[in-house]
């Protein structure tokens, strides 16, 4: 009798925190949905500094390919391939940055901010130079 009653307390405690007593879903969308904090956590910010990093390398490659091909007919298709990159890394850039709170927002933009910016304006004056030609 009193185990039904501590468990009947239980239940009336997790509804009123509109926690649920039923296993964790399996279903990815529901364990995305349960997510409490907009910020991911540090190991996972690390994972996407890293993600971002290697986006900027390969855009800087894409870049690099764009330029030595300059004059030929590859050149057209590597510098729409080092757009795409370009764009790639800076979409992931920001929406890492609309998810983190102001403190981590710096942190993020003083460790790899500058590299974005760097070659983002590397390709506007790529693009730049194909106007003058």
């Amino acid at each position: 009798m009193l185990r039904q009653l501590f468990f009947a307390h239980t239940r009336v405690l997790f509804r009123q925190r509109n926690l649920s007593l039923q296993k964790p879903s399996k279903n990815p969308a529901a364990v995305q949905a349960r997510s409490y904090s907009s910020a991911p956590p540090k190991a996972d910010l690390d994972k996407e500094i890293e993600h971002i990093t290697d986006l900027a390398t390969v855009a800087r490659d894409e870049m690099d390919f764009a330029e030595e091909s300059r004059n030929s007919v590859y050149y057209n298709d590597d510098k729409q391939a080092a757009h795409k990159a370009v764009d790639e890394m800076a979409l992931a850039y920001k929406e890492l940055l609309e998810r983190l709170s102001a403190e981590d927002k710096k942190t993020i933009e003083t460790r790899i901010g500058m590299r974005i910016k760097e070659i983002q304006s590397a390709y506007e004056i790529m693009t730049l130079n194909d106007l003058e030609d």
